[in-house]
């Protein structure tokens, strides 16, 4: 018995070695390409069943044997292997093969590889946008995304306008943008990020928003922010640093001395031609009808300038020159990355500074963002996303661009004032100069520079991610944003001016914004039967907005000197402008669910319940569903994916969303508030502040409703070298926002009228792409993207079927633009110009034909939106070098030039561009312009088609050329990267609008877009013009 003990234990023994030996161990690591981690890779123990699939970060762990071989294998890349020895920790690199389709997209509180994507969904080429220098982030969008229509103006730190496939709201359109979690339809927040930190940029087009219900009617832009890798092998440093210098382009050609004062003779002889009396004559330039005679020095006697001594410039004062300066711009960046097998992290700091080709305007920026993810379980990860940044915008006077356009070239921009050594800013002094009564361009601008206008923002999100088992995971989310906005304004006296200040001015504004989110999610995701994939999940949301904020004036300070600029400083009282604290609540219940076979068949479902305070009643809540499906026809078996064709998918969606959009946040309710400056009450014999109507409620007032479809095919030819996608959609929205005049008296209350839901809109589009990209074997690549987009706009109805008139701009030109059922929102609206009298006076179209031009003929004359937009990226590269090009340009859209209007005699001193050269003669019959005056005709500067013009460009955004060492050099250096590159941005521009600039930015009223008053020119900053030199080095 003994013998046989010992055998059993002996044998016992060697079991329990060998069970030892082959005893699976845990491998972990981290899939990559060349551009960073491939989530969505298989890793397969070779020969068995064994398998798993890389995280977002690419990362996987598997349980394996020492001596087993690891498969690694990626859609479009070369399968790679590797031996599990005595390390635990195995990372790989994939080369080869285009993995476009493979690449894991943020969708919306999801993701899901590109390929398996149903519903309208586009990204932005990060890398290829960011060569454009840029301030706010979503400047990266303009010409790169179908459906995506992105206005930005010249001025430095000025958000553009958005809209997604098309107007779909007389209210503002602005997408809601996710940025790391935080929610907000503020554009401006993307100028707190820095461009270079954004891992990602999706846009989502159509049902596939619905999954944000209420805020998703105008599209979502989704913003991820990178972050480290796990099992990185080491540390990273990137250095981004670019300088140089912009400048002002297609500058405005204003009247000389000369063509000034022969345009004033010209009108003088035609008033007395066609009027009689008297030859006018003029201060500065005489009283002989024969001819004017150029003053070397103003004729101030009689004015409050009589004793002072303003010499003419040589050919008249170029106010446009006095304005404008080439301005320095630079960026720098430092960003480092690293990981571990437990944790990831990611932190970038970035300076700004983009001087403003308008004196005394600029923008600069400081920010940080810093990402981190840990886990301190197998099964749990907790991370966070941090953005810090402040800005300081010198955003200086809005009259000062425009008062150069009209200002005389006789006034000079300083002059000699007795009792003062240095000179003084000159002026108009006194109506009866001839100098017109536009106050001083520089000065304007100069008395602005000490004016600012500060943010601190900070924004981000903390979360934890469970396994509660290997298919189903918890992860919570609380993300939330605080801005503190402070703005000072200091008007000072302008002694020099004919209509001067009585009294100088401080202004202060303060704001505090906040809000947060908490999101709370559980989701499960399987594969059944190897052929049925499930990604099903099901969350909760609160959400929170408030903001407060106040505006003080206060009048009449002794010392204007900076220093001095303190409320307290005033001797007049001061008097709050407005003080204000509110806020809105939203809570949401909603869920999403993916499902393919075989990867042939695609099906995605959302459905999402939102309740809103900003409503009243049963209107407070609605439920907002949306359905897609995608079939790719080529991995059906009897598809020759082969051939030409390498890919074709079918895809369609349908979806309902909503918008809760408002310039106020409690539209429903009727406030009072007590007013100093406009409220006040006599009580016996003293003076009291009372209440005034601040707001008139609406309880029936309910959300905006968008219901689209969408249709779409994609295809890749030529193994994958060349691919196309056309998309065809219909967006119908109901319940449109705007405020009604109607309903209140034209001698009614001080409150502006009530928000209504006035009618519904419809929009119909197509959104068509096409890229080739290829790489041949002596390294030569090019790639060449072409995106281009159309929409159609009608409103289909509008209560009463009571067309709605836009603001007027001025008080002497009245509305341009008109909204009504049967057209597209906001049309321009006046009189048709036919041609010129006999007397050199427009004639206007008889619309109605009853023999009598009047109001009633007023009609359609333009439409501010284009028939398409589009945008061509080229970039190529071989040995080194790299060579990009970008074109974006709009086609068909017509813009109401506003500014005009000043080559007509509103102002009959002042100066006018040399178009009016080309002005009606009996000998010019065939002019642009009527007949010169000195003083208005008739209704010739109310809306009509002369000053509609064709908005149609093209334009070279940006030209880029670099060159990278070459890796045998950096290697030696203890670089990873080391390139250097020069750029120019808005090199030309081809357009035959005769503004600074044909793109248009719409006015804003309470930070939204006023799309009742769309493509009007005013006070337009021109564009810049950047030449850069910049250097990347990555270590």
């Amino acid at each position: 018995m003994g013998k046989q003990l010992f055998k059993s234990l002996i044998i016992l023994g060697i079991f329990l070695t060998c069970g030892f030996t082959m005893a699976q161990t845990t491998v972990t690591g981290t899939v990559s390409d060349a551009d960073g981690p491939l989530p969505g890779a298989t890793v397969v123990v070779q020969g068995t069943s064994n398998g798993v699939t890389t995280d977002f970060d690419g990362n996987y762990s598997i349980e394996a044997n020492e001596g087993d071989v690891l498969e690694f294998s990626f859609i479009g890349m070369t399968t790679g292997t590797a031996t599990v020895g005595s390390d635990s920790v195995i990372n790989i690199l994939l080369t080869g093969g285009d993995n476009t389709l493979e690449e894991v997209v943020v969708v919306g509180y999801s993701q899901q590889t590109r390929g398996d994507i149903t519903g309208s969904v586009a990204s932005v080429d990060m890398e290829e946008a960011l060569k454009v220098p840029t301030v706010n982030a979503a400047e990266a969008l303009q010409g790169r995304v179908t459906g995506v229509q992105v206005v930005s103006n010249g001025a430095p730190g000025a958000a553009p306008n958005v809209n997604i496939r098309g107007i779909g709201s007389t209210n503002g359109t602005g997408p809601l943008y996710i940025i790391d979690g935080v929610q907000t339809t503020d554009a401006n927040v993307l100028t707190s990020i820095n461009p270079g930190d954004i891992d990602q940029m999706n846009v989502l087009k159509d049902g596939a928003a619905a999954i944000y219900g209420s805020r998703a009617s105008n599209g979502v832009i989704i913003v991820t922010t990178k972050s480290g890798s796990y099992n990185m092998e080491k540390s990273s440093l990137t250095v981004d640093i670019y300088t140089g210098v912009s400048q002002t382009v297609n500058d405005p050609s204003l009247m000389n001395l000369q063509q000034h004062a022969d345009m004033l003779w010209e009108g003088y002889t035609n008033d007395v031609n066609n009027g009689g009396g008297d030859f006018r004559g003029h201060v500065q330039y005489g009283r002989d009808p024969s001819g004017p005679v150029l003053p070397s020095v103003l004729d101030l006697s009689g004015s409050k300038g009589a004793d002072w001594v303003v010499p003419v410039q040589p050919g008249g004062t170029n106010w446009w020159n006095e304005i404008t300066q080439s301005a320095p711009t630079v960026s720098a960046t430092v960003s480092m990355a690293g990981g571990t097998e437990t944790s990831k992290s990611f932190m970038s700091v970035n300076y700004l500074n983009r001087g403003g080709v308008i004196k005394h305007t600029g923008f600069a920026k400081a920010s940080i963002q810093v990402n981190n993810e840990f886990k301190p379980l197998e099964r749990l990860k907790v991370g966070q996303h941090l953005n810090v940044s402040y800005t300081t915008e010198q955003q200086g006077n809005s009259e000062g661009w425009e008062s150069a356009f009209r200002a005389t070239p006789l006034m000079a921009v300083y002059g000699e004032r007795p009792g003062f050594d240095e000179p003084q800013f000159a002026g108009t002094f006194s109506n009866s100069t001839d100098l017109s009564n536009t106050r001083q361009p520089y000065a304007l601008l100069y008395r602005a520079k000490d004016n600012y206008l500060r943010n601190i923002r900070t924004f981000g999100d903390v979360y934890a991610s469970y396994d509660i088992t290997d298919n189903l995971t918890f992860k919570t989310t609380f993300a939330g944003s605080i801005g503190v906005f402070d703005q000072r304004n200091f008007s000072p006296l302008d002694p020099e001016h004919g209509e001067a200040a009585s009294k100088n001015t401080l202004s202060e504004q303060d704001q505090t914004f906040f809000n947060w989110t908490w999101t709370n999610m559980l989701m499960y995701n399987n594969t059944f039967a190897d052929n049925h994939n499930l990604n099903v999940f099901v969350a909760t949301e609160a959400l929170e907005n408030s903001n407060k904020g106040k505006g003080v004036n206060r009048q009449n300070y002794f010392n204007e000197s900076p220093d001095f600029y303190l409320l307290s400083n005033g001797f007049d009282q001061p008097a709050v402008s407005y003080a204000y604290e509110n806020g809105f609540t939203l809570f949401s219940v909603f869920g999403s669910a993916d499902y393919n076979y075989k990867q042939k068949y695609f099906l995605t479902a959302t459905l999402r319940y939102d309740k809103s305070s900003r409503f009243a009643g049963d209107n407070k809540s609605d439920v907002f569903p949306s359905v897609s499906a995608g079939w790719v026809m080529s991995n059906e078996d009897w598809f020759n994916n082969s051939g030409v064709i390498n890919r074709f998918k079918l895809k369609g969606s349908w979806g309902q969303l909503g918008s809760q959009d408002l310039p106020v946040n409690n539209p429903t309710k009727t406030l009072f508030g007590f007013n100093e400056n406009s409220a006040n009450y006599v009580f016996g014999n003293s003076l009291n502040t009372g209440a005034l109507l601040s707001q008139i409620g609406n309880e029936n007032l309910r959300w905006e409703k968008s219901v689209t479809s969408n249709i779409g095919i994609e295809m890749d030819f030529f193994s994958n070298k060349l691919s196309t996608s056309i998309e065809f959609y219909q967006i119908v929205t109901d319940g449109l926002f705007a405020r009604n005049s109607n309903l209140i008296p034209s001698t009614g209350p001080e409150a502006p009228p009530p928000f209504v839901n006035l009618g519904e809109v419809n929009n119909t589009g197509i959104d068509w792409s096409v890229g080739y990209n290829n790489t041949w074997d002596n390294g030569l690549y090019f790639g060449a993207n072409f995106n281009l987009s159309h929409y159609r706009n009608e409103v289909t109805s509008l209560v009463n079927g009571t067309p709605i008139n836009g603001n007027a701009l001025t008080s002497w030109a009245g509305a341009y633009t008109r909204t009504e059922e049967g057209e597209p929102i906001s049309y321009f609206y006046g009189r048709q110009v036919t041609g010129f009298s006999d007397t050199g006076r427009f004639e206007y179209e008889d619309v109605n034909g009853d023999g009598v031009v009047d109001d009633a003929d007023r009609t359609k004359i333009g439409s501010p939106h284009p028939d398409f937009t589009y945008g061509l990226n080229l970039n190529a590269g071989f040995k080194g070098f790299d060579l990009s090009a970008f074109f974006n340009g709009s086609q068909g859209n017509d813009i109401y030039n506003h500014t005009k209007a000043f080559n007509f005699p509103i102002f009959p001193n002042g100066n006018r561009t040399t178009d009016v050269i080309d002005s009606w003669r009996p000998d010019n019959t065939n002019a642009t312009y009527p007949a010169l005056s000195n003083s208005l005709n008739g209704v010739e500067v109310n809306a009509n088609s002369f000053f509609v013009e064709d908005g149609s460009f093209f334009r070279l955004k940006n030209l880029q050329l670099g060159y990278s060492l070459p890796s045998a050099t950096t290697d030696k250096m203890g670089m990873e990267r080391f390139r250097i590159y020069l750029q120019g941005t808005n090199l030309f521009t081809i357009s035959s609008y005769s503004g600074v600039d044909p793109e248009i930015l719409p006015r804003s009223i309470g930070g939204q877009a006023e799309n009742l008053n769309m493509g009007i020119d005013s006070r337009t900053y021109p564009l810049s013009q950047i030449f850069t030199i910049g250097l990347n080095i990555k270590f």
